[in-house]
């Protein structure tokens, strides 16, 4: 994907609200394992491995490639997602994470692996050798919700594997998708200071699913920063695999690189043209992200795990009208705080037992909010998340 900016951008700076929100130790530990020398050995592999393109021995090539890199990493749910272009058989590349708390609500990453008169380093080998590292250091890691690892063929076609899977599967089964985190030409411009990253939102009919967008990028934007040393900027979302996604009323952010390199669809979009020390610092930023919108934790500390109060549930999620809980036996008063994305407080609520768990959040903006339980028997704290949409 090669994308002209037309349109000035709006420069957004979060670092007076970034200590409104602490980052996370346990993701900042899986963040530092993020590896340069990885991220660059996949895209030597990906360079060596020449032209994508349908029809091309290279592009199955690199799905067998692809394929034996997650099965490395632990993955056995890794499906080909088959249909036909151009006279050729053609394969997106499903990889499933289960969640431990929302098995059947889904985080999906994706970016493709199919490039165009070249062998497409950074339009978008960027993109796959990041899909891959998050997908490493998550395999280990449990995770709320589940996710989806996607590769998608023919996107430059004309989006046809994202097309074919959101008509074939998404929309005739329902499928139940929380976010939709596309990540396509990352790469960066060798020789020009590479310290910024656009995020992506849309911006497009339907509006319905608009609001939500916005608050998962700014979320995006906020983790950024926590978990990497990149600066953001935030444009319209267009022109990738999270478009089918969208028109059906999906809920899309994404990464693109904000030096836009003048050498992808053509045969000069190499290695040497980029910046792989850029990769890995989106690298870092991704999986931060990643962990936060899927919602992991340590193995074994799960919400239903440990003490009564982390078993609390949030229902329904998504929710728009009202949410309800399992409030914990013998709590006696406790008190909930609503926080957006950025950890700013939005409400206070005084409860008791003797009250019925239900709360109405109909005020509250859509978008990511963290719920945190205050109990008095005994004393302690408990955080949950939930999406308020309409």
């Amino acid at each position: 994907m090669s994308k002209k900016i037309v349109s000035l951008f709006c420069f957004l700076s979060f670092w007076a609200s970034l200590d409104a929100q602490t980052p996370s130790t346990f993701y900042q530990q899986i963040v530092s394992r993020v590896s340069s020398d990885t991220v660059l050995a996949n895209l030597q592999k990906l360079e060596s491995l020449g032209k994508k393109e349908p029809g091309t021995a290279a592009l199955d090539n690199t799905a067998n490639w692809l394929i034996s890199k997650y099965a490395s990493f632990g993955y056995t749910n890794i499906v080909r997602d088959t249909f036909d272009y151009g006279g050729h058989q053609l394969y997106n590349l499903i990889i499933t994470k289960y969640g431990t708390v929302f098995p059947p609500k889904y985080i999906i990453i994706d970016g493709h692996y199919d490039t165009y008169q070249g062998p497409g380093v950074n339009d978008n080998g960027s993109g796959v050798a990041v899909i891959l590292e998050i997908a490493r250091l998550l395999s280990n890691v449990q995770t709320a919700y589940s996710i989806k690892f996607i590769n998608f063929s023919a996107e430059e076609e004309g989006l046809i594997g994202s097309q074919h899977y959101v008509d074939n599967t998404v929309i005739p089964t329902n499928q139940n998708i929380v976010l939709v985190f596309n990540i396509d030409e990352v790469g960066g411009v060798s020789g020009t200071i590479n310290n910024t990253i656009t995020c992506e939102r849309d911006e497009s009919n339907p509006s319905s699913n608009n609001a939500a967008s916005y608050a998962f990028t700014d979320t995006l934007v906020t983790l950024t920063h926590q978990y990497s040393s990149l600066l953001t900027q935030i444009n319209y979302a267009y022109g990738s695999d999270y478009v089918p996604f969208q028109e059906a009323g999906e809920v899309i952010t994404g990464y693109y690189e904000t030096n836009e390199s003048p050498y992808v669809h053509s045969p000069n979009d190499l290695l040497i043209h980029m910046s792989p020390d850029y990769v890995t610092e989106i690298a870092r930023a991704a999986t931060g992200a990643s962990l936060w919108f899927s919602q992991a934790s340590p193995l074994n500390t799960s919400l239903d795990l440990s003490s009564a109060q982390n078993k609390i549930r949030i229902s329904p999620n998504p929710a728009r009208d009202f949410i309800r809980w399992n409030c914990p036996e013998n709590a006696g008063n406790y008190q909930l705080r609503f926080y957006n994305s950025m950890g700013q407080l939005l409400e206070e609520l005084d409860y008791s037992t003797a009250n019925e768990p239900i709360a109405d959040i109909t005020k509250l903006p859509d978008g990511i909010i963290s719920l945190k339980f205050s109990f008095e028997n005994p004393k302690s704290n408990c955080t949950v998340s939930f999406l308020k949409s309409h």
